[in-house]
């Protein structure tokens, strides 16, 4: 993945003086990477995740100490230029939503009818529900500001089409539930 042992330790420099947090910081935003790669429909999430982050290792130093902001907006600037780069490598026609990245298989019916309740939203509807509940936390208000201030909107007016796509989403998936006890 990375070009050398120093210019990862750069990156999580960057990213925060103190190692620990650092670490969580890159955890988490490389778990953000691959679930916008799988919300756009790639298999290869996890390789495209690894790229991005390589780039911007690359190109770190030229950067470093001119750039001001949250260095995750930085990641999904270069994520958005990898996508648009490996669409014209290969165009994906998926006919189902793809299965997210777990370590551990889940069967239940509620999971089954959420997943195929949401190949029914459109598909910005879809991503700013599931973009929505990335994070939890103090990450999750900050990408909340951020989701808010990349569309235009209040926050408020982000929480309430959240709320609205949530509460449709749930209503769907109870009917689901509903017909499969029948």
């Amino acid at each position: 993945m990375a070009d050398s042992p120093d210019s990862f330790d750069d990156l999580l420099a960057w990213l925060d003086p103190d190692r620990e947090i650092a670490g969580r910081k890159y955890e988490v935003i490389r778990a953000g990477l691959i679930r916008i790669f799988v919300s756009k429909g790639f298999s290869d999430a996890e390789d495209l995740a690894d790229e991005t982050i390589d780039r911007v290792m690359k190109r770190l130093p030229d950067f470093r100490e001119t750039y001001s902001g949250d260095p995750v907006r930085y990641f999904h600037g270069v994520a958005r230029n990898v996508i648009r780069e490996a669409r014209r490598r290969k165009e994906i026609t998926t006919d189902r939503f793809p299965e997210p990245i777990t370590p551990y298989e889940i069967q239940s019916d509620r999971y089954d009818c959420l997943l195929k309740c949401l190949k029914f939203l459109t598909a910005e509807k879809r991503e700013l529900i599931l973009d929505y509940y990335l994070y939890q936390g103090h990450d999750k208000a900050g990408h909340h500001r951020r989701m808010a201030a990349e569309r235009g909107i209040t926050e408020g007016a982000l929480r309430t089409r959240a709320y609205h796509i949530r509460a449709a989403l749930q209503k769907s998936v109870l009917n689901c539930i509903k017909n499969l006890v029948k």
